[in-house]
């Protein structure tokens, strides 16, 4: 096979093992389109799919989940699950995010536990997949994955805690505020602002002190949407020492909107 095109005659004419093949191409393209070619086959390719959930080649496997976990049905979970506590680190993220997709809250209680993998992609996978889900269930996990070794499962527990619907995860989101990564303290920082958290100002305010130009940011866009008149004097300190254009525009931007803000 040697474009695009072949596999659209593979799929034309409903030959769906040899789609299942061509997920095993050297070309991460190739494979990539034979398992959206599948995916868009819906029902029909569930058999073949659930089949290819064993194939010996790890990246047919992989196009196999990515393809159920497009397609929705219902009926892969448990064959996903299946495989889930089988496969290698590489195929198991791409069954997570398969089974996130799906949205089937069955499966919670399983992606709770691979929160605490040893491995570092089913990790974030899986903190990234109950955000999805938005199961309560899930937050005592979330919150202790805030304490990952990792900086991208921190930050990713913080933007999935965000997704629980849960007003009290303020206080653990906002001690993410002092984090030794400024991609966890900024992502920390959106946040609590699109929380519209009067309690976390506090928390906020010392960001506006700091030499990295996204603390700043994020605080004032932050304070910016919560909208409290407690911000505006350390605002406008913060705008006095400022150099920095990106940084002087948020700044104003969230005075602007605190303003708006008092008169409505």
């Amino acid at each position: 096979m040697k474009g695009r095109e072949d596999l659209q005659k593979l799929a034309a004419r409903g030959d769906l093992r040899s789609l299942v093949e061509a997920m095993g191409h050297p070309q991460p393209y190739m494979r990539m389109t034979a398992s959206d070619l599948l995916a868009s086959q819906g029902q029909n390719a569930l058999p073949v799919l659930i089949e290819a959930l064993t194939h010996e080649n790890p990246d047919v496997r992989k196009g196999a989940a990515r393809a159920l976990g497009l397609i929705g049905d219902r009926r892969a979970v448990r064959h996903l699950l299946d495989r889930l506590e089988k496969e290698t680190s590489g195929v198991g993220q791409f069954i997570v995010d398969a089974l996130a997709e799906i949205g089937d809250v069955q499966v919670v209680p399983v992606l709770c536990r691979v929160t605490r993998s040893h491995n570092l992609s089913l990790r974030y996978s899986s903190v990234r997949a109950l955000g999805k889900l938005g199961d309560r269930r899930a937050i005592p996990f979330l919150v202790e994955a805030l304490g990952d070794t990792a900086s991208i499962v921190r930050l990713r527990a913080v933007e999935s805690l965000s997704n629980m619907g849960e007003p009290t995860l303020w206080v653990p989101i906002s001690e993410m505020l002092a984090d030794q990564s400024a991609g966890v303290r900024a992502v920390a920082a959106r946040v609590l602002g699109e929380m519209h958290c009067l309690r976390a100002i506090d928390y906020l305010l010392p960001l506006l002190e700091s030499d990295i130009e996204t603390d700043v940011l994020e605080a004032a866009r932050a304070l910016g949407r919560i909208g409290s008149r407690k911000a505006v004097e350390p605002l406008i300190s913060a705008r006095e020492r400022e150099g920095r254009e990106r940084v002087i525009k948020a700044i104003e931007d969230a005075l602007q909107a605190i303003g708006e803000a008092a008169q409505d």
